[in-house]
């Protein structure tokens, strides 16, 4: 699955294709693959309904795919969002994931979305 078919299912997957990859600073390295710039395990991890849900296959550029299967079935519609880091996944964990560091994923995000800054006063 993905790029050089780096995943294999075990089973029956219910895969979320979220339009994200590393295009708009997302890392490669998240799928787990790559070349990390620390030993990382597992790779990335989304948040969607509630739950963590890790990604699949490689990050390409345009896209990242994750598995939503444990989620149960028509719990994920087409418009949903899935969080790559924020109040669920924190910014250090997703930098780990990558291995990387925090900054360096931020300052790699892309210009392809609209950005909503929030002051910590309201």
């Amino acid at each position: 699955m993905s790029y050089g078919a780096t995943h294999t299912l075990a089973r029956d997957t219910t895969i979320a294709v979220v339009s994200a990859g590393y295009a708009d600073g997302y890392h490669r390295a998240s799928s787990g693959s790559g070349v990390p710039l620390r030993q990382v395990a597992g790779g990335g991890h989304g948040f969607v309904h509630g739950r963590k849900v890790p990604v699949l296959g490689r990050v390409t550029m345009d896209l990242t795919m994750f598995d939503v299967t444990d989620l149960g079935a028509d719990t994920v519609s087409v418009g949903d969002w899935v969080e790559l880091f924020g109040p669920n996944i924190a910014v250090d964990d997703a930098a780990a994931a990558a291995g990387t560091i925090s900054y360096e994923l931020l300052t790699s995000l892309g210009k392809r979305y609209h950005r909503h800054y929030v002051s910590p006063h309201g």
